[in-house]
């Protein structure tokens, strides 16, 4: 009897396991949502000679890793390199990241990726990057398609260092670890619900709650199994 009740228990762990691996990967099929600017719109200065285009912007999750410029590239196929600086803000010291751009390789209308090693603290702090090619001259240097009336809360396109209206046309990306998936999941949930339902620790209470119960059940059918081979009186 004892070793029976105990093999029920058992089987009923290891599925409580399989239901909590079928719930994590449905957790890591998630993708975190890009952001930036999808309105496109003018074309930025020539990044030529000592002309820096750039963009500010506040990261609204954390493992930033991945950003997609919208380029024109440029008429002369004797363009010079561009150069891409990702700084922890505009007015900030040595770069995150540093790549060099081959406007050969730049399609007007396909994204340009630039991709690095994840940020993993990136949530709500500023990030800058800019674009610079001091070798390139007038009539032959990539221009950054711009968008002047468009406006991004903790965003703003910057021309030499220098803030000005609107914002460049750029995608981030943000790579998420299971945990920081369930927490957006949560707050995604929560979004605009009325008294304690937007909270996302309700949530946390609700599943709770629900894994206790699931336990319970459990736990009765193992005792049901174990009775029934009872002995009568």
């Amino acid at each position: 009897m004892t070793g029976r009740r105990a093999t029920a228990m058992v089987m009923a762990v290891l599925w409580l396991a399989a239901l909590m691996l079928v719930v994590k990967a449905g957790v890591d099929r998630f993708n975190a949502p890009s952001w930036g600017n999808a309105v496109a719109g003018d074309l930025s200065p020539e990044v030529a000679g000592d002309t820096q285009v750039g963009q500010a912007w506040r990261a609204p999750l954390p493992g930033l890793y991945r950003i997609e410029l919208f380029l024109e590239p440029p008429d002369s196929p004797a363009s010079k390199p561009v150069t891409f600086h990702l700084r922890a803000g505009a007015d900030a010291g040595p770069d995150i990241w540093t790549a060099a751009i081959d406007p050969g390789q730049i399609r007007a209308g396909v994204p340009y990726a630039v991709e690095f090693e994840p940020v993993r603290d990136a949530k709500a702090k500023t990030f800058y990057f800019s674009l610079e090619s001091p070798e390139s001259r007038p009539g032959e240097a990539v221009q950054a398609v711009y968008g002047p009336g468009v406006e991004l809360e903790g965003g703003s396109a910057l021309l030499n260092g220098q803030a000005v209206p609107g914002n460049l046309t750029f995608q981030t990306y943000y790579s998420l670890r299971t945990r920081e998936k369930v927490d957006l999941l949560l707050e995604r949930m929560a979004q605009g619900r009325p008294y304690f339902l937007g909270s996302r620790g309700f949530y946390v209470v609700l599943a709770a709650v629900y894994g206790l119960v699931l336990l319970l059940l459990l736990w009765s059918a193992a005792g049901k199994l174990t009775s029934e081979d009872r002995p009568g009186p």
